[in-house]
């Protein structure tokens, strides 16, 4: 509603050098919106429990089957959650023409993936602390991070590229980016008779790459960060036996 009256994600008949800067905004929003709901929904999972975790291990609960009744129970949550958000990205904006998947597919798809790394981030903060207390702290903690080193508030360079990839708002940045291809929306650069040259603020970056490897990287980056958040908390609940 905030911006009702305005198309980011359509190129209009004038050129507007605010557009890509838009764009870039609003799916921003979305993936702010995306990491904040999995990890409020993650974070109290397992702490919660930890003395009835630990109670039912003594007469041989098994550790994957916990974890999986967990990532189940919480995939369908994020299912629940995508159709809801997606819906609402449906109602209020204009579908942009992606060259690589229809944009209902791939809004789903990058919805859904960074929900699902999000609640697996969750998970393992959920196995570290040792009370909720420390759960609840943890949110903007791990929100933080998440939005400085997105490449949306601060142009990342030097070691701090690197340490971007480390973070679930790169990729879901990036596949959100894809989709819209905000390298179409970048005015050319328009040359004065003085042959002065004024280039839009926006840059045209390879992060938002209208391909399909570049879409599918970004999801298989989503997915890798689900998978070693997994096995990190899968480690953190064996080394509990430990204690």
């Amino acid at each position: 509603m905030a911006i009702r009256e305005k198309e980011p994600f359509i190129l209009g008949n004038e050129e507007n050098l605010a557009l890509p800067s838009l764009a870039q905004t609003v799916i921003f929003v979305f993936t702010s919106a995306g990491i904040w709901v999995g990890l409020a929904t993650s974070l109290q999972e397992i702490v919660k429990e930890n003395d009835i975790y630990l109670r039912e291990r003594l007469v041989n609960l098994n550790l994957f089957a916990y974890l999986k009744s967990k990532i189940s129970v919480l995939s369908i949550l994020a299912f629940l959650q995508t159709i809801l958000m997606v819906g609402v990205i449906l109602v209020a904006f204009s579908p942009p023409e992606s060259e690589t998947i229809s944009w209902l597919a791939g809004v789903t798809i990058t919805t859904f993936l960074t929900l699902f790394a999000s609640l697996c981030l969750g998970l393992m903060t959920s196995a570290t602390v040792k009370n909720s207390t420390q759960a609840n702290s943890a949110l903007p903690l791990l929100l933080l991070p998440q939005i400085i080193f997105s490449g949306v508030l601060f142009k990342i360079e030097g070691f701090g590229k690197y340490l971007s990839w480390s973070m679930i708002s790169r990729w879901s940045v990036g596949a959100y980016g894809s989709l819209v291809n905000i390298n179409s929306l970048v005015p050319k650069v328009k040359v004065l008779p003085d042959s002065t040259k004024i280039e839009a603020p926006f840059k045209i970056t390879e992060v938002y790459n209208p391909d399909w490897s570049n879409l599918s990287l970004n999801w298989q980056m989503l997915l890798l960060h689900s998978l070693i958040y997994l096995a990190i908390t899968w480690m953190m609940q064996k080394r509990k036996d430990i204690i």
